[in-house]
């Protein structure tokens, strides 16, 4: 299979993925609250909260492990790819036997930590013992991620997820409906699904990747502190980024319910759910040309390395603006139908502001993997955290001495966003590939004339259709993603890319 057509099939893959989950989510989400009370289910949240913290230590060490096994990997350089791939898992093992007795004293203790009603006191230690089974059962066991990514078949990851996902919704709903109700079983659920994935991914990683093996004979281990040196050095800087990113919108929710009470937060939440969806979008269509990226970066392909980015930049910008115009234009016909007791304008306003930088750099967001891919992920972490602190010290500034308030939260950590990556993320990655500093500059000016284009073609729609229910309202979306899909292979694709995607889309349906 060629180079091009995996990267296609990862793609097409990961957008299916996201896809079974959001409409999963739209429907699984309120089951859930139904049957086991927002309070009981916010304890889900809370004990993924905790293993959320936990993985940035486990980070700083796996964060860069895929990158440098297949930097040799690809170089047939075997020993040392298994030297890193081993170092990992020895690692990675040390620090289980670290947390695992913070773990099991945190669950043991868990009402003198966090308030817990006494009636679902038990339930909830199970829900937490799962979500920790989880994690550690995946943190102790060997990478079995980096198979798929180093032979560039993501594919094979993404469509069990899918799978798991309609078996997550079948086995709650099941639970749900013949047992009494209980917040244990989203815990259950997911360690089933954690350990059948697991399966697979060491299956994968055994037939795609033969050669990666863990050397368990005291004769035979190949564990250097060098290569965990080496990983670490690098992972630090990438849990440093995660710390940044929190700080630009992870902390918002926070600082609203702080400073402008827990109402206003509530509705913030609301609100970040479409972007919260197009963050993940985003995502999913730029993890999936990471491999190639940086399989071409190890052979030193630049000639190579600038046409996947090419087609990343591309791809992204044809996707990404359709839905960011719909957001803009049916934005307040969508909450007025999700939530009708809310107020849908101030939602509307509040979806977009944390989603307008998307108008800007929804075709570069590839560009973000070429940090990890050159292995300069340090200065990125460093504009990172700054951002992230500038965010906050502007956002509760706002708050403090002027009346902008909820849009302050929303506003700020977009717009200092924006700015990051104009001034340090394009050209940065420019530099470090070889480039010209300027050069993703096109594609930024690009991808804003197809979205305003867009935003003004949907916004004419709009005048035309009925609203008022969930039909007109996906009869309007649809119609718009495939008059948007024509204009943007229009404007961002060139008429050989046009003739390709034709061609494909005819072989396809065979016609």
């Amino acid at each position: 299979m060629s180079s091009n057509k995996k990267t296609i099939i990862n793609v097409v893959s990961s957008l299916m993925v996201l896809v079974t989950n959001i409409i999963i989510g739209f429907w699984l989400s309120p089951f859930i609250v139904e049957n086991i009370g927002v309070e009981a289910n916010g304890f889900v949240t809370l004990a993924n909260n905790f293993v959320t913290y936990a993985n940035l230590i486990v980070n700083a060490l796996n964060s860069m492990a895929a990158r440098f096994i297949t930097m040799e990997y690809v170089k047939k350089n075997y020993k040392k790819a298994n030297a890193y791939y081993n170092s990992v898992f020895w690692g990675n093992l040390i620090i289980v036997a670290v947390l695992i007795l913070p773990a099991v004293y945190l669950i043991v203790r868990l009402e003198n930590i966090v308030d817990v009603p006494e009636n679902i006191l038990f339930d909830v230690k199970l829900l937490f013992s799962f979500i920790f089974f989880n994690f550690f059962l995946g943190t102790g066991l060997p990478n079995w991620n980096c198979g798929t990514f180093v032979s560039n078949r993501l594919d094979r990851d993404y469509i069990p997820s899918m799978c798991s996902s309609l078996f997550r919704c079948v086995f709650l709903f099941s639970t749900f409906t013949i047992l009494t109700p209980k917040v244990y079983y989203v815990g259950m659920c997911a360690s089933i699904i954690t350990v059948v994935l697991i399966a697979i991914k060491g299956y994968n990683t055994h037939i795609l990747t033969p050669e990666l093996r863990i050397h368990l004979k005291k004769g035979e281990r190949i564990c250097s502190w060098q290569a965990i040196k080496e990983l670490v050095g690098s992972g630090i800087w990438s849990t440093i980024s995660n710390v940044g990113n929190m700080l630009l919108s992870g902390l918002d929710l926070i600082i609203c319910n702080v400073f402008l009470g827990a109402t206003a937060m509530g509705v913030l939440a609301v609100s970040k759910t479409i972007p919260s969806y197009m963050q993940q979008l985003s995502g999913s269509i730029r993890d999936a040309f990471v491999p190639e990226i940086t399989i071409n970066y190890a052979k030193g392909n630049k000639e190579a390395i600038e046409k996947d980015l090419d087609r990343a930049m591309k791809m992204t910008a044809v996707i990404m603006t359709i839905p960011i115009a719909i957001v803009i234009a049916l934005g307040e016909e969508f909450f007025s139908l999700w939530v009708p007791s809310q107020d849908a304008k101030l939602l509307q306003v509040l979806s977009v502001l944390s989603i307008l930088g998307y108008m800007f750099t929804s075709g570069t967001q590839i560009l973000y993997n070429v940090f990890g891919a050159v292995n300069r992920v340090k200065e990125n972490a460093i504009a990172m955290i700054l951002s992230g602190i500038v965010s906050c010290g502007l956002t509760l500034t706002l708050i403090v001495f002027t009346d902008l308030d909820i849009y302050a939260v929303a506003g700020v950590s977009t717009a200092v966003n924006l700015v990051r990556n104009m001034t340090f993320t394009l050209p940065a990655t420019a530099k470090y590939l070889g480039f010209k500093w300027n050069k993703f500059f096109r594609q930024v000016a690009m991808t804003c004339f197809a979205s305003v284009l867009l935003i003004a073609v949907f916004c004419g729609i709009k005048r035309l259709l009925p609203f008022g229910n969930w039909f007109n309202f996906f009869f309007a979306g649809i119609l718009m993603g495939i008059i948007g899909l024509w204009i943007n292979s229009m404007i961002v694709l060139n008429k050989q890319e046009r003739k390709a995607l034709i061609s494909k889309v005819r072989n396809k349906l065979h016609i």
